[in-house]
């Protein structure tokens, strides 16, 4: 006969006409903890029996021994053998049943006892861990799959642990609720408490669930080191759930793990409420609970405070730094500066300065560049000044990257120092600093570009002109007459002058755009051939009935003329707007650089009057110059130009001077090439927070 064919005989033998057990119940009886004790070794001795042959137990022998118990004791066997066959009817056992059997009695006379009010809460996992001891012996004649599990290199619970998860898995609910709302919520184990939290989230009762969150944390600071310590444990399992709500339980949880760690002195409790604070802090950011942070911030200053030294372990592990640049993204993707989250970046000034900065360098929006400003505004005046030290003594890479953000935030003092610090920098620094004053604000950007002009590498002035032009503001047109009248002008930068007056519709140009169309030495025009036509193209947009004449009698042909500057878009949403209408070329021009070290081709399949696109076999920094001759005919084309972005099989190029005789070539090759341009749309442009915009030409 099995052991439990023995148990099923000797216990419906023995507890059959126990009195007051018609209804289910125990009536008035009390088992006594000894009693449960002598049971479960008897079940120790039925299992040895099983398994040694020598010390076979047969069945008149058990049921005596069983029958012999107290009443009261075997009426828990029969309430345990009932739970047990309601549990599982059908199921296959994964611990031989009379083990499973021994656990059931144990949990069940704990329930029993706690229900009558015989055993408080914080008494039932001392009381099971007793039982545990008698069950053990039986366990290690029986179980083998713990075994399995430990050759296999998995851990196992501790039996006493699980004993007590099953004991809360049948405590009712509202005893629970009770429990769990009181000082002694640490008692019920974390994953009863997880199984509560969640059935009350999905009936939708979140004030309980705040109220059991903040009453359980609330017992890190009780006097009790096992209270203590279990509480810390359990708030590292139930982190989740403290970042799932309002953040309210989530501060008080950090708030009170901080408290503690200032003040417990047990090594091992100190690692467990440290550990349980990093979880929580780790858990506020990641769910972007900026009060919950600045809370975790704070209580590391207050620990600090009190015990010297003792957060530099902890600070790392937070990640409060090497979080920030996802808390600036997010808030680049969402438009707006989250609640809370300047209180975090203002714990965190010189952080925060330096990723703004490198990233505002990277943008190609200017809803980005307007939201970086602010944040960096709204960390205050001690901000700013760092910026413009940055800018005033740092080196040159560095202290252009940092032109644009403090332009936004004090232009006055930006056109005071720059004008001299380009005197001390390389060319690749002055066209950074040109770049990044195109996400100024129109006025200032126009300002600046007039107070820097004559600081710049020659090179780099045909680009702000460039910028001038797209400002739209009338105030660089002074500037640019000066330069178109002036003789020593080279004569690159006077067409991107002629331009940029067009752009601007500069009226008080007209006269000087119909004194280059017109102007002739006997036999042949007195100007080149492509400042005339750039001349014709801004006379036409600042005076059109005039521009249609002069251009009538000019001998420009009329296609020559399609290939004409962009406008710009006031409402743009980009900070670098196309300078020329986009060519795809019908096939690829073919390139060569010629002042390199190790020169090498480029195939261009996207070219125009501003610069292009083309891959090659290497790569160059942005700002890297290049003399290029491309191929095309019988003779070369020449031009100098800027590289842009550099991306996996790509490279942009902008020219920044070319003899007048090469642009009119250049934009031959391109009629003969391109077709007609594509009109470069703003709104074409997709709008991606956070992606890097290269500049298109």
């Amino acid at each position: 006969m099995t052991a439990s064919a023995l148990l099923r005989s000797g216990a419906t033998g023995g507890a059959a006409s126990l009195p007051g057990t018609a209804t289910g119940t125990s009536g008035g009886f009390t088992v006594e903890e000894e009693d449960v004790r002598s049971m479960l070794g008897l079940f120790a001795q039925l299992g040895k029996s099983r398994k040694d042959s020598e010390h076979r137990m047969d069945v008149p022998t058990f049921q005596s021994r069983l029958s012999a118990m107290p009443v009261r004791a075997q009426y828990t066997l029969q309430q345990a053998l009932a739970g047990l066959a309601a549990q599982a009817p059908d199921a296959k056992p994964d611990k031989p049943m009379l083990l499973k059997l021994a656990e059931h009695v144990a949990i069940r006379f704990a329930l029993d006892s706690y229900e009558k009010g015989e055993l408080r809460v914080n008494a039932v996992k001392q009381l099971l861990d007793r039982m545990n001891t008698e069950i053990e012996g039986l366990r290690k004649i029986l179980s083998t799959q713990e075994e399995m599990m430990a050759q296999a290199g998995l851990s196992v619970q501790s039996y006493t642990e699980l004993l007590d998860q099953e004991f809360w898995e049948q405590v009712p609910e509202e005893n629970k609720k009770e429990v769990l709302t009181s000082d002694e919520a640490w008692c019920v184990p974390p994953r009863n408490v997880r199984a509560f939290l969640e059935d009350m989230l999905r009936r939708g009762e979140l004030k309980t669930v705040n109220e059991v969150l903040m009453k359980y944390a609330s017992c890190v600071g009780l006097e009790a080191p096992e209270a203590r310590r279990t509480t810390a444990i359990g708030l590292s399992d139930l982190g989740e759930l403290y970042g799932s709500g309002d953040g309210s339980a989530l501060m008080e949880a950090i708030r009170r793990l901080g408290n503690q760690l200032a003040i417990e002195r047990e090594p091992e409790l100190q690692t467990l409420v440290s550990a349980a604070f990093v979880r929580l802090s780790q858990e506020a950011a990641s769910k972007r609970c900026y009060p919950a942070m600045q809370q975790a911030l704070a209580s590391l200053e207050s620990v600090e405070a009190q015990r010297p030294g003792s957060t530099q372990s902890l600070r790392p592990r937070i990640g409060a730094e090497e979080r920030l640049p996802e808390f600036i993204e997010e808030a680049m993707r969402s438009g707006q500066i989250a609640d809370g989250m300047m209180d975090i970046l203002n714990l965190m000034p010189k952080a925060t300065i330096h990723y703004v900065t490198n990233r505002f360098g990277h943008c190609g929006f200017r809803d980005d560049c307007d939201l970086l400003a602010t944040i960096i505004r709204n960390l205050g005046e001690d901000a700013t000044q760092r910026l413009l030290e940055t800018l005033q003594t740092a080196p040159a890479n560095e202290s252009a990257e940092a032109i644009g953000l403090v332009s936004q935030l004090s232009p006055e003092n930006v056109e005071k120092i720059l004008p001299a610090r380009l005197s001390q920098w390389p060319r690749s620094a002055h066209d950074r600093a040109v770049r990044q004053l195109s996400a100024t604000p129109a006025e200032e950007r126009a300002r600046l570009l007039i107070a820097i002009y004559d600081s710049l590498d020659v090179l780099i002035r045909p680009l702000a002109i460039d910028e001038m032009g797209m400002s739209g503001q009338a105030s660089c047109i002074p500037k640019l007459i000066e330069l178109l009248q002036n003789d020593e002008t080279p004569a690159f930068t006077r067409v991107k002058a002629v331009e940029a007056l067009g752009r601007l519709r500069a009226s008080g140009a007209s006269a000087l755009f119909q004194h280059i169309l017109d102007t002739r030495q006997v036999w042949r025009w007195v100007y080149p051939n492509e400042l005339r036509i750039a001349a014709a193209q801004s006379l036409l947009r600042v005076d059109p009935a005039v521009g249609m004449e002069k251009v009538a009698a000019s001998g420009i042909d009329r296609k020559e003329l399609s290939l004409e500057p962009s406008d710009p878009d006031p409402n743009a949403s980009v900070i670098r707007q196309r300078r020329y209408a986009r060519l795809k070329l019908s096939r690829n021009l073919i390139a060569v650089t010629t002042n390199l070290r190790e020169n090498f081709r480029l195939s261009i399949p996207e070219l125009n009057l501003g610069g292009g696109i083309g891959s090659g076999e290497r790569h160059l920094a942005p700002g890297s110059l290049l003399s290029l001759k491309f191929s095309h005919g019988v003779r070369n084309l020449k031009a100098q130009a800027i590289v842009r972005g550099a991306r996996p099989q790509a490279m942009a190029f902008e020219f920044v001077d070319m003899d007048l005789d090469e642009r009119y070539r250049l934009r031959k090759l391109l009629l003969e090439l391109g077709g007609l341009p594509m009109v470069a749309q703003v709104t074409n442009r997709t709008r991606r927070r956070g992606r890097v915009a290269i500049s298109k030409n």
